[in-house]
This record gives structure tokens, sequence and C-alpha cells, in this order.
């Protein structure tokens, strides 16, 4: 178990690195086409460049593995699937306000809810789709035990 989440959190923090290249390229162009890697708050909070991309690569990577580390949670086997689904949406949305404070984004309370509100329409969807998998899987469990119970009723072994 402590193996997956460690390789877990690590496929996390590639994701998030590799958002770093992805998101600003498709988001954060300047009208004369530049890409801009991080924000003017965080570059003036920083003072370089430099420290201003390693922040953001640094905090995209942790943001990265939080989502991803987390899925972890829904392998508890003592805890229902809607509390693994709040806490893992908690450590998402938390971990977003964080990054976006601390890589100086300075969006607004309107922007804040509509991402906050998009990411609890997915986490509603997440969830519909692994109750739809895991009702199904006990199903099939449960005709394989019948089968089995059937078998041993009839001698065969």
């Amino acid at each position: 178990m402590r193996k997956k989440i460690w390789i877990m959190l690590g496929i996390g923090f590639l994701i998030g690195v590799a958002m770093v290249l992805l998101v600003p390229a498709l988001f954060n162009r300047a009208p004369d086409g530049t890409v801009h890697f991080y924000s003017e708050g965080l570059l003036e909070r920083v003072g370089s460049p430099t420290a201003a991309l390693l922040t953001t690569v640094v905090l995209y990577g942790l943001y990265g593995a939080c989502c991803m580390g987390g899925t972890q949670l829904y392998a508890i086997e003592r805890w229902p699937l809607a509390l693994a689904t709040v806490v893992h949406y908690l450590v998402i949305a938390l971990g977003y306000l964080l990054a976006s404070r601390l890589l100086c984004w300075n969006l607004s309370i309107k922007a804040l809810l509509i991402i906050e509100g998009l990411m609890a329409v997915g986490f509603f969807i997440i969830w519909i789709i692994m109750y739809l998998r895991y009702k199904a899987e006990v199903r099939e469990l449960n005709k394989l035990m019948e089968k089995d119970k059937d078998n041993r009723k009839d001698g065969i072994v």
C-alpha cells in the first residue's frame, strides 16, 4: 500500500510539472503571443524569473501529487465511498486555493467560486462513476458466490 501511495504521488508530481507547460501554453498567452509560466505577482514576490519558474514548477508538482495521492483514499476499505470522495475533494479544493494564493493568481471570489463549483460537479460525476463501478463489482462477486454455493450443494468443488 505504501509503495502504491509513493508511486501515485510521483506520478501526480510529474503530471503537475507537465501542467506547468500545458496550462500556460493554452491559457496564459500575452497579446504579443508570448507565454507566461508564472504570474507577475509571483515574479514581484520572489524577485527573479528563475525563482518564479522554480516556485511554479514545485507548487504545480505538489498540487499534482495531492490530486493523485488523494486517490488512495478510495483504498481505505472501512471508509464509505462518499467519505473518501468528500475528503479527496477537500484535499484538491484546499490545495487549489493554497496554490492560487502562493502563485499570486489574484483570482476574484466569483472566479474561485466558479472553479470550486466545477470541481464539485466533477467530483459528483466521479462519485457516480465509482459508485456504479463498485456496485457492478459487488453484483459480480455475489453471482460468483452464488455459483460457488450451488456447486458446493451439488458436490462439485
